[in-house]
């Protein structure tokens, strides 16, 4: 059995049809269009179930609470509310374009950051190498968004310091073995007796990315 696809103009619009063969019988068949899967967050588009390229791109596919005891799931609106009536005392609320003091436990694996202005959520990301800690931060929300934020990180001890410039990456969660390419690296002597990672953090809007911003 084959099929192939015929676009047919009406002067309204287009209409998708379907020609099925099966030995020496073809038939024509209308296209068939279904509500996008991601209905439940509140997408209303309707597709073709045979030639589904929306649902790649849906700005709502679904994202997870990064706190490991809530299973709670919704586009990334949704989940905005959700974090800032659920657990508004589990992170830390920030301007967009002003720096932000921050301190990591020795145990944390992140730290989940939210922006007053639009109640989008960041996560700083905390890992463990041989000689330090990694640090870097990303964005929640659907893995297809081209939507970036740059962002500073930067690490002081007496006179010296350490900084990365970049910019964030969308995931829709934490992801637990999630493997960076751009980060922060913060010896172990970089560490207070506490072993907390202190951190400058500054975050900029979207809108406002520079030209230089790395791509």
């Amino acid at each position: 059995m084959a099929s192939s696809r015929l676009h047919r103009g009406n002067g309204k619009g287009t209409q998708s049809y379907r020609i099925i063969v099966c030995g020496d019988i073809a038939v024509v068949v209308d296209s068939v269009r279904v509500p996008c899967r991601n209905k439940e967050y509140g997408c209303n588009e309707t597709v073709d179930y045979m030639n589904n390229g929306h649902e790649e791109t849906c700005t709502y596919a679904p994202c997870s609470c990064p706190l490991l005891d809530c299973n709670f799931v919704g586009s990334s609106d949704q989940l905005s509310l959700h974090f800032s009536s659920k657990h508004w005392d589990s992170g830390r609320r920030f301007r967009y374009n002003s720096p932000l003091a921050v301190s990591v436990g020795m145990n944390e694996q992140f730290l989940v950051l939210q922006a007053e202005d639009d109640g989008v959520l960041f996560l700083l990301n905390k890992g463990v190498e041989r000689i330090g800690n990694t640090v870097m931060i990303t964005c929640i929300g659907p893995s297809s968004s081209k939507e970036r934020f740059l962002y500073d990180l930067e690490s002081v001890r007496g006179s010296s310091s350490l900084r990365l410039k970049s910019a964030t990456h969308n995931f829709p969660g934490w992801l637990e073995d999630f493997q960076p390419t751009d980060f922060l690296l913060i010896p172990f002597c970089f560490l207070g007796s506490s072993g907390h990672v202190n951190l400058d953090v500054c975050i900029w809007n979207s809108a406002e990315l520079c030209a230089d911003c790395p791509s």
